[in-house]
């Protein structure tokens, strides 16, 4: 391992679009950095490409920190416990994450959830003129502010000068700037498309493989961690009957990466092939297939990042439960700046209330594939 040097950029992923992200800041935005890498616990996978010699020779350092399986004591675990990590969140950063904060002044992180917070924060107590950067993690990253998922205590709210952290922030980089609904932010950036970065598309085949699977099935449904977060929903039934609509052989499922316990094993045709949809989406035309999905940023993102116009069809309207998506004030606000700005693709996309007005469109949908 390469010895970390003082005032690093340090970029934190949790998710294989998060490393998607990651790869397109350091060869775009910090290629000439030195720039520490930290996985989460929360993909499998990152214990391989921990490993993996091109991310090594892209970044200086890789490790992964046991963000979600932290073990704490009988103390940290209590009220008294959290206070003293909100006085001394070095000590909290150094557990979780097993970094010390004063080798890095400049952090990329997404989205806010209490451990990302908790560096941010350790970061800024300890070099106020620490850069905080927020990055793309789908469409989470245009509508959640922090006070929607994370409420900062007054400790650490005095710590960013009795800012909000979206005031705090730096800098956001995002793949479409005139997506974003979350008041506050100072300087948002766009990312560039992968196709824009001379030698991207390579690196990208050698860190996650070319693979020759190819989705043959017309109509993909991709389902949501409703079931992992713990919410009780009708997507499985959503799902079934969507199943029943298209028939066998015309429907395929993408499961979350994030669901522990797949629900429709040898009952429904399923993707068996490890996949990163932003990945395939650079070396397949999906124009002539249709998504379904709750309200996945699988459909929002063909568009965004390689221009690719698939039908899709959202069943937020005619969804039981909720999700921070769907309950964010900002979720309507997203869909309806996204119609206004891609206007080339609304005749495309379907938002049925009601499963009479699903059947109809499905069986249309059907026709038209059948006619070809």
């Amino acid at each position: 391992m390469k010895k970390a040097g003082k005032s690093m950029d340090l970029i934190v992923c949790g998710s294989l679009f998060q490393l998607f992200v990651a790869i397109i800041l350091k060869k775009h935005f910090i290629k000439d950095r030195k720039v520490d890498l930290v996985f989460t616990d929360s993909v499998a996978l990152f214990q391989s490409l921990s490993k993996h010699e091109g991310i090594n020779s892209l970044f200086n350092t890789v490790r992964i920190a046991n963000v979600n399986k932290a073990s704490f004591n009988r103390f940290e675990c209590s009220k008294y416990g959290k206070i003293y990590f909100e006085l001394f969140p070095d000590k909290y950063v150094k557990k979780v994450w097993g970094i010390n904060v004063k080798d890095y002044n400049v952090l990329y992180f997404s989205p806010y959830t209490h451990a990302n917070v908790m560096l941010a924060y350790a970061m800024k107590k300890h070099n106020i003129n620490c850069e905080l950067n927020v990055f793309e993690d789908g469409i989470s990253t245009y509508m959640l502010g922090n006070k929607q998922i994370f409420h900062l205590s007054k400790l650490v709210s005095k710590a960013f000068g009795n800012k909000t952290i979206e005031e705090s922030i730096d800098k956001v980089f995002v793949l479409e700037p005139n997506l974003m609904c979350v008041n506050g932010y100072k300087n948002i950036v766009r990312i560039p498309k992968p196709q824009e970065i001379e030698g991207l598309l390579q690196i990208y085949d050698d860190i996650f493989g070319v693979n020759e699977y190819k989705i043959k099935e017309d109509f993909i449904f991709f389902e949501e961690s409703f079931n992992n977060d713990g919410y009780v929903t009708n997507d499985a039934e959503l799902i079934n009957e969507v199943y029943k609509l298209c028939g066998k052989e015309n429907f395929i499922l993408k499961n979350h990466p994030r669901n522990r316990v797949n629900r429709f094993d040898d009952a429904l045709p399923i993707i068996n092939v490890p996949m990163l949809w932003e990945y395939y989406l650079l070396n397949n035309n999906i124009d002539e297939k249709v998504l379904i999905t709750v309200s996945s940023n699988t459909a929002f993102i063909p568009k965004i990042l390689a221009n690719s116009k698939p039908t899709i069809i959202f069943l937020y309207k005619i969804f039981n439960g909720t999700s921070p998506l769907l309950g964010s004030e900002n979720f309507q606000p997203y869909v309806d700046k996204y119609l206004s700005y891609y206007k080339d693709i609304n005749d495309k996309i379907y938002f049925p209330e009601t499963m009479e007005e699903l059947k109809d469109i499905m069986g249309n949908l059907k026709l038209q594939k059948e006619s070809k």
